[in-house]
């Protein structure tokens, strides 16, 4: 049998895919008619969260039949078949009605789940979930375009928006889309079906020689350092990802206007206190950690790699090192980073694994020697035979021989 040649991505028969939700600005001429439909939607979903709650034989039912014996019990059927627990409301269109009877089903389980760990929890009394539009309630589905049919409060009626953001990728399949009201926003959330070829295993690629790449976050201007592996362990390029000290004078300064806030009314604010900072922190935030993502899988894919390899460390560490780095340092970036990569690097055939950390930084990744002196300036460390490197490119070669060893490719 032919070895497989080293670098070369391991693929198998079967075939998966990843969902990205697409977040679309929505403009339309009665935004009112927007939040109406949603209140009507609430409203049914609480009437169907009630319903399931208040009959215990049908907790234990898959959501496809705890649905059928909803509506069993609440819409009139053929033949003349009352129902049980008829819906209050007429004429409510066929798909809105499972859209609000399947988020009310949702939240009926996750309180039960609740429920089981804390007794103590009582029942929600009003639901406040976003519009889903099952096909039947949208049509003239483009990125630029979409007609909803609304509730005006008196009637229902379609209703043209027009959509910025970006496009579509092509040869994706479009799900069923979301109005959410992101605080002076109305947004159209649209989840993003795009299939992926390259499913093989962890154990696959890494027994096909895959490349791999190694990363380790810092609390400096780079966010990260990463080295590239191949399946033997031999360095193919390495890489820092700068911005960390132009990210955290941004977050600095807007700390410093909530500061300023706080001073000047004494703290006798009122209701949304500096909404308008924190949520320009929390976008901040988002969006530097989807540019730092972006710009590690362009990375990855330019060097073909085909596993990301990231550090883990134990619980109680990790709180104690994102506390002293602060909550808008560079490091603390860190978990988005790892939130975005896992479902980024999947849409691209690329799968991300953690491997442990212990040890990673106590010795020199060129000899073995202990590490002895460290520079937290330079961020430069020295073993104990004179090699000299820098310490987060020292640690994630360590990080990177770890894993190869771990999958029996080790040199």
């Amino acid at each position: 049998m032919k070895e497989p040649e080293t670098g070369k991505k391991e693929k198998t028969g079967k075939s998966g895919y990843s969902i990205t939700t697409w977040r679309l600005h929505l403009w339309c001429r009665h935004p009112e008619w927007l939040r109406t439909t949603q209140e009507f939607y609430n409203r049914i979903a609480e009437f169907y969260y009630n319903l399931l709650l208040d009959h215990t034989d049908l907790w234990e039912m898959r959501s496809q039949q705890t649905l059928r014996e909803l509506e069993i019990m609440s819409i009139p059927g053929r033949g003349g078949r009352i129902p049980s627990n008829p819906l209050p409301w007429q004429k409510v269109p066929l798909y809105f009605r499972r859209a609000a009877a399947n988020e009310g089903i949702a939240s009926a389980k996750s309180y039960l789940s609740r429920f089981a760990q804390d007794e103590k929890i009582g029942r929600a009394e009003k639901l406040n979930a976003a519009v889903t539009y099952y096909k039947g309630m949208y049509q003239e589905f483009s990125a630029k375009e979409i007609t909803l049919r609304v509730w005006t409060g008196a009637t229902w009626t379609w209703m043209h928006c027009r959509l910025s953001g970006r496009d579509f990728p092509e040869n994706a399949r479009l799900m069923s889309p979301s109005v959410v009201f992101e605080y002076k926003y109305d947004m159209l959330h649209v989840p993003v079906r795009q299939n992926n070829e390259n499913t093989a295993t962890v154990r696959q690629r890494m027994q096909a020689g895959c490349r791999i790449l190694c990363i380790q976050f810092t609390n400096s201007d780079a966010f990260a350092a990463g080295v590239v592996l191949d399946g033997t362990g031999q360095e193919i390029a390495v890489k820092f990802w700068k911005g960390g000290k132009e990210y955290s004078h941004h977050c600095r300064k807007l700390l410093e206007k909530i500061q300023k806030s706080q001073e000047a009314t004494g703290g006798r604010q009122t209701g949304r206190v500096d909404q308008k900072y924190w949520m320009h922190l929390k976008h901040l935030s988002e969006h530097y950690g989807h540019q730092v993502t972006s710009q590690i899988l362009r990375f990855a894919v330019e060097q073909d790699v085909s596993v990301i390899v990231l550090p883990r460390y134990n619980q109680e560490y990790s709180r104690n090192v994102m506390k002293g780095s602060g909550n808008w340092g560079p490091l603390h970036l860190s978990t988005r980073i790892r939130q975005y990569l896992d479902y980024k690097a999947w849409k691209n055939g690329i799968i991300v694994i953690e491997v442990h950390a212990t040890g990673i930084s106590a010795n020199c990744a060129r000899c073995g020697a202990e590490i002895i002196r460290t520079d937290t300036r330079t961020e430069l460390c020295c073993c104990a035979n004179g090699h000299q490197t820098n310490r987060y490119l020292n640690a994630v070669r360590n990080l990177g021989k770890k894993c190869l060893t771990q999958f029996g490719r080790g040199a």
